[in-house]
């Protein structure tokens, strides 16, 4: 979906994009997808907080949806969520950290 175009929360959510794409106030964006640099910098943010989950009570998610409120949703390359949080198909709770490559 070009951007730019206004669409509802409600089909935003209901629509699969590939790649994922962003959600701000009724616009659709494009995330910039990244190169050899980008996916070997994101690889190794997932394999530090794989190894360490257990010791940090973390869960590790790539590419995974986040709610910042109400008309925005971002997709972060990583996002590292406290083990404790529940979320069913989107995080709508903050994230411990969210690292964007």
């Amino acid at each position: 979906m070009p951007s730019g175009t206004l669409i509802t929360v409600s089909e935003y959510l209901a629509t699969s994009y590939r790649p994922d794409c962003d959600y701000v106030d009724g616009e659709v964006q494009e995330r910039n997808l990244g190169e050899k640099d980008h996916a070997i910098l994101q690889r190794t943010l997932l394999m530090i907080f794989m190894a360490n989950r257990d010791a940090w009570e973390v869960e590790v998610f790539p590419e995974q949806r986040v709610q910042i409120n109400s008309s925005r949703f971002r997709v972060p390359d990583v996002t590292v969520m406290r083990r404790e949080t529940h979320f069913e198909r989107i995080v709508d709770q903050a994230p411990l950290a969210i690292f964007e490559i």
